[in-house]
């Protein structure tokens, strides 16, 4: 008597979601870091789009808090009001929520971590992260930031020869900021190089990978870079 043997065909979309899968959890966390206008903003954009990271920026997340109206809401609402430093217990708290929303998905975190109370504070949670460091010099960033334009709610950017004054992706009215001045620009920027920049060094002897990358060329000649550096991953 002959036995019939069933084997089972999975769909081929099966396949393509498990190894989808399995790319996610090869994937390290990024921290990406630079000074203002290094191209954090733009950079973090295509690197989620291209490569399935879930995106955490605190002044968005923050932001989103607002529409909770919790007790946390309320305490840091007058600070990013005034563009002040946010203290690094809320970040954590912040980040640690981001964390368990977006479980089994790699996290790029841009800006994450700025000064050395906030490393104390939220290093050991990041997991397992490499550091992709967009170096810029500090005479073109001040040159960018001078004419820039921003949106007041999303806080996105614009470069001086944008045409027009309205975000296409929301339709607020592009603003310039009160404290982009020459004297404003240069303390943000300086405060970044003391405070941000060391943290490099501590990183990289806790066994994190750093790269730095040239970001005074184009966008897409910054983002191959940062492809290949992903991509080694896989």
């Amino acid at each position: 008597m002959s036995r019939k043997i069933c084997v089972e065909v999975q769909n081929p979309a099966y396949y393509f979601h498990k190894s989808f899968y399995v790319f996610q959890f090869m994937l390290p966390n990024i921290l990406l870091i630079g000074i203002q206008w290094s191209g954090k903003w733009t950079q973090a954009r295509k690197i989620v789009e291209s490569h399935w990271y879930a995106l955490f920026e605190a002044w968005t997340e923050l932001r989103n808090i607002a529409k909770t109206d919790s007790p946390l809401w309320k305490e840091i609402k007058w600070i990013l009001d005034a563009f002040q430093y946010v203290p690094a217990r809320c970040i954590r708290d912040v980040i640690i929520d981001f964390i368990k929303n977006n479980t089994g998905k790699p996290i790029l975190f841009d800006s994450a971590i700025r000064s050395h109370e906030q490393n104390d504070a939220i290093e050991s949670i990041l997991g397992n992260f490499i550091v992709v460091h967009l170096n810029l010099e500090k005479n073109i960033a001040i040159d960018r930031l001078m004419h820039r334009r921003v949106d007041p709610i999303t806080n996105e950017a614009f470069p001086p020869d944008f045409p027009g004054n309205i975000n296409p992706n929301t339709w607020n009215t592009l603003i310039t900021r009160a404290d982009d001045t020459i004297e404003g620009i240069q303390k943000r920027i300086q405060w970044s190089l003391n405070e941000t920049l060391p943290l490099i060094e501590i990183w990289e002897k806790s066994g994190h990978k750093i790269y730095h990358i040239d970001a005074d060329r184009t966008v897409e000649t910054v983002f191959s870079d940062i492809s290949h550096i992903v991509s080694s991953y896989l």
